[in-house]
């Protein structure tokens, strides 16, 4: 790869990696370290809510022979299910934890590493994840379908484990970041691509690292060289995220979600759940006012939403039938998104009187926040002007952004702000009104909540007898020895559910005979 250079001469990758190798338990502040914690049990949580759904019977069952055998292949077979609700968590930038948590703990207790090593991995794949991402959020791949994030995770957080120099390391990120995936928007909306999103990129990693330590010539200089993936992915590419190894901490901009579906309709279902318990016989017509990343996730599921035989992807996207389900339950769970409750016709009437409309503070507020996108702008400063126009924004509303773009650069004091405001209407002349300027769990908040809401999604969501020794667990697995740290993570007890046959939602989700 080249002979030693200094920093300020080094390719990015390289300087990635090379933090990377010198990274050190005791180098990780408390509140970073308590958030991995969290991210790691927040996915977990996810693999288990999404083996209450019958999509996850399915996953569970078939995955093994296409994944193939070891910890890649069990990493890979868990992403399908952590991916299958969108019940995972967020940060700036992107969907770090399919790559970063689950995959290097398995490879961790495959290898006999402790503790203390899985959680340095995790980190380490997070914090270089999150810079990959963030160099190219301006561009045309971001979210669960940057495929970047996933294997860039992975080659980092296994790399470690594995024993890798920087200079091995640097070779397996580089082809693992050589030939970028992409999906298809209808197929991701609609189809079972959408569950391997994260789970084919493990496997792309795995291959990569296996070719690194046998030598494999890679390319240190994949990212910024002229039509590399800066060039290729990025509008306004962003080098300079490559920086603050050690000081600037992307995990502390992580944000757990509180309900399966995307991150830009939570904040509408939160409102709604505020609401309940409604009879929506009563309902009339429902307003929300939103900013342009809800309107833009509806915009592009709602052509796939077909009532009951909506498509379990593009049901996680719109924002009609989860607003519907939280009006009448008070919140949104995994059995609200198939059978019975999938096929209530009065839900789907509701679905159908809601009505999305643009509120430019709304948009402000949430392009101006840390995450998803306000930490590049900031850093992109005038740049971003073009992007921000090219996107629909009025020359007004990105002077606006562009002078509310947080200067916050080491995230202490990190936001992420979706909100909404909703507007009931009811048929006796009645009105109900709820405003929120972001979900729970969002990343202003502490991270002692951020960390009791991961755990109480987990013990929700596993429900078992095993549950609380996970969670326990989990407050300390850095400090256990390898022996310990296997056996905690043989404990999950992620098994399928009884429900041989069961049809999953790549198609039509499964409703009742007849209905």
């Amino acid at each position: 790869m080249g002979a030693p250079r200094d920093v300020a001469e080094k390719a990015l990758l390289r300087q990635a990696c090379e933090w990377a190798v010198t990274l050190r338990l005791e180098d990780i502040p408390a509140d970073v370290r308590d958030l991995a914690r969290a991210q790691l049990i927040s996915m977990d949580a996810a693999a288990q809510a999404s083996l209450r759904h019958p999509v996850g019977d399915r996953l569970w069952r078939t995955a093994p022979g296409l994944a193939g055998d070891g910890w890649a292949g069990e990493a890979a077979r868990q992403a399908l299910l952590t991916m299958a609700l969108d019940f995972d968590e967020t940060a700036f930038a992107g969907h770090l934890g399919h790559g970063s948590s689950i995959p290097p703990l398995l490879a961790a207790t495959a290898l006999g590493a402790d503790g203390a090593a899985a959680m340095v991995a995790q980190v380490a794949a997070a914090e270089v994840a999150a810079r990959v991402t963030a160099a190219v959020t301006l561009g045309s791949s971001r979210g669960q379908t940057a495929t970047h994030t996933h294997a860039a995770a992975v080659v980092v957080g296994c790399g470690l484990l594995l024993g890798m120099s920087a200079e091995r390391l640097t070779a397996a990120l580089s082809l693992a970041l050589a030939q970028p995936r992409r999906v298809l928007l209808p197929a991701f909306m609609a189809t079972d691509a959408k569950f391997w999103v994260a789970a084919t990129p493990i496997l792309d990693a795995a291959r990569c690292l296996e070719m690194a330590i046998d030598g494999a010539t890679g390319l240190e200089s994949v990212l910024e060289a002229p039509g590399g993936m800066l060039e290729q992915l990025a509008a306004v590419p962003l080098p300079g995220v490559f920086s603050g190894w050690g000081t600037r901490w992307h995990l502390r901009t992580l944000s757990i979600k509180a309900v399966p579906g995307c991150a830009y309709v939570t904040s509408a279902v939160e409102a709604a759940a505020s609401m309940a318990p409604l009879d929506l016989t009563a309902v009339e017509s429902v307003e929300v006012a939103a900013s342009i990343f809800t309107i833009g996730m509806e915009a592009e599921s709602a052509p796939y939403i077909d009532g009951p035989r909506s498509p379990l992807p593009a049901l996680g996207f719109s924002v009609g039938y989860n607003l519907a389900a939280a009006l009448e339950t008070g919140g949104l769970r995994v059995e609200d998104l198939f059978g019975d409750s999938l096929a209530s016709p009065a839900r789907w009437e509701v679905a159908a009187a809601v009505r999305l409309g643009h509120d430019p503070d709304l948009t402000v507020a949430a392009l101006t926040a840390t995450a998803p996108v306000g930490a590049a702008l900031a850093l992109a400063g005038a740049r971003a002007r073009d992007w921000l126009q090219s996107r629909g924004g009025s020359a007004e509303m990105v002077d606006r952004v562009l002078e509310g773009a947080g200067t916050d650069a080491d995230f202490e004091r990190p936001s992420k702000r979706i909100g909404t405001r909703l507007t009931v209407r009811l048929r006796d002349g009645g009105t109900l009104v709820a405003e929120r300027d972001a979900a729970r769990g969002c990343c202003q908040e502490p991270v002692a909540a951020r960390l009791a809401l991961a755990e109480s999604k987990y013990l929700e969501q596993a429900a078992g007898p095993g549950a609380a020794a996970y969670v326990e667990g989990a407050r300390r697995y850095e400090s256990m020895p390898a022996m310990e740290l296997k056996s905690w993570r043989d404990g999950t007890g992620l098994s399928p559910p009884a429900t041989p046959g069961a049809v999953g939602a790549g198609g039509p989700n499964p409703v009742p005979a007849g209905s």
